[in-house]
């Protein structure tokens, strides 16, 4: 940390009490960002800003600053001339505000012209402070603007935050500097690791500042700590011949749950790798946040071993260990308890229980929406054309069965073992309906792996259209981040899944198939604004995953803002590939021009009435025959299964329609011919813009 001869450093600690370990990257990224703003808003230079968190501080260090801010002038239009100045040129009030915030006399005062109003302006003179000065409110208001739903009151204070602080260290070269926030402790100390010392120490400088957190046992660095417990778990695999697979979304966990990680090995009784490993490996990382460790590389055999990270480096190695041990025996015990009562009990007999949980408020129980599931399979069933390899029988049972182990004690105690439970209750009765059970909540992410079992994508499929046309169908749409019940997730499942099966079925159908299950279910009609928000929401979703694989934002757009009806992953794959190779060859050119003169003509007209007998121009009569000859070409069935034709149908038109504008004047004073000829537009412009909106492109 060598400072410049000339220019100062600024160094900030937010010493607090424990900071949630999920919250840590997330406040100290919000510090570091506000600081960044309120540098750029005082017009302060600095050559570098780095940021340090751990469960107990917030460290910022900025360096290259000047001692003294620059003085600033600048050209600032103030408010309107007539609500600044009477008619005798006397000073209104808001023209004595603009004087007064701005440090000017009247003689200051020019009329500026903007948008044909006279302004008052003024050219400003700000006269550079002090920097240590304009840093300290700076930090005040970086630190009030820290935001997060879960921060409280803490006392009398009005002041909010995640945890109670403890004390503010502002350091300026080797000035302290003081601050006043809500009479909270503002020591020129410092304080080390929890276990190291609490009489807290001065520093005269960041230099100082940091050799003392290497002293007294602080790893400062969010990255050194995950990097040093990767090293310590390396060293333990390597001395006990055991496999750690490194889950990250863990590591970042365990980073930020103590300043100095010492990593540490265990042992739980091997009566517990009785239970399914899904089972213990759930209790050790989502539980106790330790890692599991496995006997092979190829993660198959779990050992009676596990990792953990242990919160200080002072206490007693053997005390920690015999304490974690014990802990872990206690959730396994009852993890083993639950299991075998639940196997005992049987999927069958824990499924009756269904008919008495609530699935959501107004939709039902569990009962009613595996009834539901079972209805929309069926029907999807149908339009993949699979009926003969599919036993309605064996389907009935299943989608009964999926969502069983939601009642057992396991998942109660275990929710995020759901799925994976009912499979092993149910394996010895039918391997088959067991697997379906297990993969049906696929995919439960971007990047979570997709059903390998056809029957699984159908009912995760239905499962999760049900849960969105519920929720629509209730007013529970997500808005802004908030989405309780992962409608976002579902879509992009339905999404996936539905592209892997590689046959084109219209999200649109499925929707409403679903919407038809819900009003039978509770003999309730749902509303059309329902129904068109939910195929809105699925559009964008399509449009969001469509952005994410990479594909141009306009051709995206040109593809999906039709006046289709028709929501068909596969289809719409395949014209955003069509298009982006005709746009490359300049093919649609001409169509573009041509389809931008049509809707200018047409604008907003609805009526689609030809009358044969009105044409009198053989380039009208010409462009007509090309149209009947192409509406074939945008069918539901063509758009979905032949989309070359569609857009080669709009290649070829797109030459006749150029002859058309060429050759024939649409505004005649005929009031019928001219109606008819924008009628025949019309009806090409609704053909066209079934399969592509060009005006996109």
């Amino acid at each position: 940390m060598k400072q410049s001869n000339k220019k100062s450093q600024f160094l900030l600690e937010i010493f607090v009490e424990e900071i949630p370990a999920r919250l840590v990257n997330e406040l100290s990224k919000q510090l570091e960002d506000n600081f960044k703003k309120g540098l750029k808003d005082n017009a302060i230079q600095h050559s570098s800003m780095s940021s340090f968190s751990t469960p107990r501080r917030l460290t910022i260090l900025i360096e290259g600053l000047d001692k003294k801010q620059k003085n600033i002038e600048k050209y600032v239009v103030g408010p309107p001339k007539k609500i600044s100045l009477d008619d005798n040129g006397n000073l209104l009030k808001p023209g004595e505000a603009f004087l007064e915030k701005n440090n000017l006399d009247f003689t200051d005062i020019k009329i500026v012209k903007k948008n044909d109003s006279d302004f008052i302006s003024g050219n400003v003179k700000i006269i550079g402070q002090n920097t240590s000065k304009i840093l300290t409110k700076i930090t005040y208001d970086s630190i009030v603007n820290i935001k997060n739903r879960k921060f409280m009151k803490w006392g009398s204070k009005n002041f909010q935050f995640i945890r109670p602080i403890k004390n503010l260290f502002l350091l300026f070269d080797s000035k302290f500097l003081k601050i006043e926030l809500e009479g909270i402790k503002n020591e020129n100390k410092i304080y080390g690791h929890r276990f190291y010392s609490n009489k807290g120490e001065k520093v005269l400088s960041s230099n100082e500042y940091f050799e003392f957190m290497k002293r007294a046992y602080v790893e400062l660095s969010f990255w050194d700590r995950k990097k040093s417990i990767k090293k310590q778990i390396e060293k333990i695999e390597k001395n006990l011949g055991i496999n750690v697979p490194i889950d990250e979304d863990l590591l970042n966990h365990v980073a930020n749950l103590t300043e100095f990680p010492s990593v540490l090995h265990g042992e739980f009784d091997k009566e517990f790798l009785e239970v399914p490993k899904e089972v213990n490996i759930s209790v050790m990382k989502n539980h106790q946040k330790y890692f599991p460790v496995f006997k092979d590389k190829k993660l198959k055999k779990l050992d009676s071993k596990f990792i953990f990270v242990a919160g200080s480096p002072f206490l007693n190695k053997k005390v920690v260990i015999s304490g974690n041990e014990k802990v872990i025996r206690a959730r396994l015990d009852d993890a083993k308890f639950f299991y075998n009562e639940d196997k005992n009990f049987g999927l069958t007999n824990i499924q009756k229980k269904l008919s008495s949980t609530t699935f959501i408020d107004n939709a039902g129980t569990y009962d009613d929406k595996s009834e539901r599931i079972f209805r929309l399979s069926k029907d999807l069933v149908k339009k993949l054309k699979i009926e003969n390899l599919i036993s309605y029988k064996n389907l009935e049972t299943t989608c009964k069965l999926i969502k069983a182990d939601l009642s057992s004690q396991m998942v109660y105690e275990f929710p995020e073992l759901q799925g994976l439970m009912g499979s092993y209750y149910y394996k010895n009765q039918d391997p088959y309906i067991a697997e379906v059970i297990e993969q049906h909540y696929s995919p439960k992410g971007r990047s979570d792996s997709l059903p390998t079992n056809e029957i699984a994508k159908i009912i995760s499929i239905c499962d999760k259209l049900d849960t969105i046309t519920c929720c629509f169908s209730l007013g529970l749409i997500p808005t802004g981040s908030s989405d309780p019940y992962g409608l976002r997730r579902n879509s992009i499942g339905i999404i996936r899944i539905a592209e892997s099966l590689s046959d084109n079925l219209n999200l649109t159908d499925l929707l409403n198939l679903s919407f038809e299950c819900f009003e039978a279910n509770f003999d309730k009609k749902v509303g059309s604004d329902s129904k068109n928000k939910a195929v809105s929401f699925f559009i964008d979703r399509i449009r969001n995953y469509l952005t994410d694989m990479g594909y141009h934002t306009k051709i995206i757009n040109s593809a999906l803002n039709t006046n289709s009806e028709i929501i068909d992953i596969v289809s719409i794959k395949n014209k955003i590939k069509l298009i982006e190779d005709y746009n490359s060859k300049d093919n649609l050119l001409s169509a573009i021009e041509a389809d931008k003169r049509l809707k200018n003509i047409v604008k907003d007209n609805k009526d689609l009435t030809i009358d044969l007998k009105i044409f009198n121009d053989p380039f009208e009569l010409k462009l007509y025959k090309k149209y009947i000859k192409i509406k074939e070409s945008f069918s539901d069935e063509a758009i979905q299964s032949n989309p070359t034709s569609s857009m080669t149908a709009i290649l070829d038109i797109a030459n006749d329609l150029s002859d058309f504008f060429e050759n024939v004047l649409v505004m005649v004073d005929d009031d019928n011919v001219k109606k008819n000829r924008i009628n025949l537009l019309t009806n090409i412009k609704n053909l066209i813009s079934k399969f592509i909106n060009l005006s996109e492109i």
